[in-house]
């Protein structure tokens, strides 16, 4: 996750200018605190065995895919690091979705070598089923009829687990998918990038923010600053030791 200095995580975009994200690292991707923290989060991938987000993240952002590759010299270092681990050459990619509604033209839907599998509703499931979903060659993991709750998304999980070898699972949001994990009580532990951007909440609506890490008990284990830019901040929390 990335947060403002205020702890602000995202807001209802007005537009495609509307960026939460480019906002909240200052407006420029350029700056050597982004771009420590781009990599911190393409090691993260290389080290899953599965990288999930949900369905509003991917609407927000259609092209993205889920592998260690992002941009930059380091993609090929990653997957021998993968292969190394004895892991696949790209992570499975996971998709949260209640309604099923996802444009199945997206690239993470159509690279080549890429295996998606998609947690949703029954309703979901025959929605993208009557939509050509078959013809995609993704495997859906139905987790509730209407709406997935946290037993849903528990039994889900253990699939994930038991049939496709996921141990460790690299989820990159939302902020809503974060928070119906952690009240499922299988977030175990959280990365997050502080920025030294104020945002200003009245500027903005529907306001997402990060969780109050010492009211939810959690244990910070890891804090670290961009050395060539310290007005990045990167922190490990943990919630479970499993």
């Amino acid at each position: 996750m990335i947060a403002s200095t205020n702890g602000i995580l995202t807001w209802k975009r007005t537009g495609t200018h509307d960026d939460p994200v480019r906002a909240i690292a200052g407006g420029d991707f350029s700056r050597p605190g982004r771009l420590a923290d781009l990599q911190l989060m393409r090691y993260l991938r290389a080290c899953a065995d599965a990288v999930s987000f949900g369905a509003q993240t991917l609407r927000d952002q259609p092209d993205l895919i889920g592998t260690p590759d992002i941009e930059g010299g380091l993609g090929e270092a990653l997957y021998q690091f993968r292969a190394q681990q004895g892991r696949r050459r790209f992570p499975l990619q996971v998709l949260y979705t209640e309604s099923g509604r996802l444009d199945l033209r997206a690239p993470i839907f159509n690279t080549p070598r890429l295996e998606v599998i998609i947690i949703t509703t029954g309703a979901g499931a025959r929605l993208l089923d009557a939509r050509g979903g078959n013809e995609k060659r993704f495997a859906t993991l139905v987790a509730g009829e209407e709406k997935i709750g946290s037993g849903g998304l528990g039994t889900a999980h253990e699939r994930l687990f038991g049939e496709f070898g996921v141990r460790y699972l690299d989820c990159e949001g939302g902020a809503v998918i974060l928070e119906s994990l952690h009240q499922a009580r299988l977030l175990d532990e959280i990365f997050v990038t502080i920025t030294d951007v104020h945002v200003e909440a009245t500027d903005h609506q529907e306001l997402k923010h990060l969780f109050d890490f010492d009211a939810e008990g959690a244990r910070l284990i890891g804090e670290g600053r961009a050395a060539s830019d310290p007005g990045y901040v990167f922190r490990r929390w943990r919630f479970n030791q499993r």
